[in-house]
């Protein structure tokens, strides 16, 4: 049975808004997460590891170091161009083209052939009047539970 889901959010204007007043996740000088935090979407990079995600505006995230149990990895960015804000229905064109294409290459199976549901995150048009371009993409499950990468898993 395909639980594979292409599960769709943006990046709220109040994400940003809260970057000055967060104080990032712990990380080691190679850059990952060392113990549990809660950020703000833009502080989320490819190698981290994140709690649950919600569909809709979201203003933070819970990040956690890979070896817990986590449910989401983030493994691909791309930023997107042009200067007028494309529209909701194109952007998640463009986002799940991209990611379906990256969570192939990251887990080793298609979306829909995985028992991994793909996740995305993408600006929003208030994100986007002020420079915000970047998708970024998650692999995971719901239902939590995972530990370590998820990278060629093949699951």
């Amino acid at each position: 049975m395909n639980r594979a889901s292409r599960m769709l959010t943006g990046f709220a204007l109040a994400g940003l808004l809260l970057t000055g007043c967060s104080t990032g996740a712990p990380r080691n000088t190679a850059g990952q997460v060392t113990a549990s935090a809660s950020v703000d979407p833009f502080q989320i990079t490819v190698g981290d590891c994140t709690g649950p995600m919600a569909e809709g505006d979201i203003e933070s995230l819970q990040v956690a170091p890979c070896d817990t149990a986590h449910n989401f990895e983030a493994y691909a960015t791309t930023e997107l161009t042009g200067s007028e804000y494309p529209g909701d229905p194109e952007l998640k064109k463009q986002a799940d083209k991209f990611c379906s294409a990256e969570f192939r290459s990251f887990v080793g199976l298609a979306a829909k052939d995985s028992r991994y549901d793909m996740f995305y995150l993408y600006p929003v048009q208030d994100s986007w009047a002020i420079g915000d371009r970047e998708v970024l993409c998650l692999a995971g499950s719901t239902k939590g539970g995972i530990k370590g990468s998820l990278k060629g898993v093949a699951k």
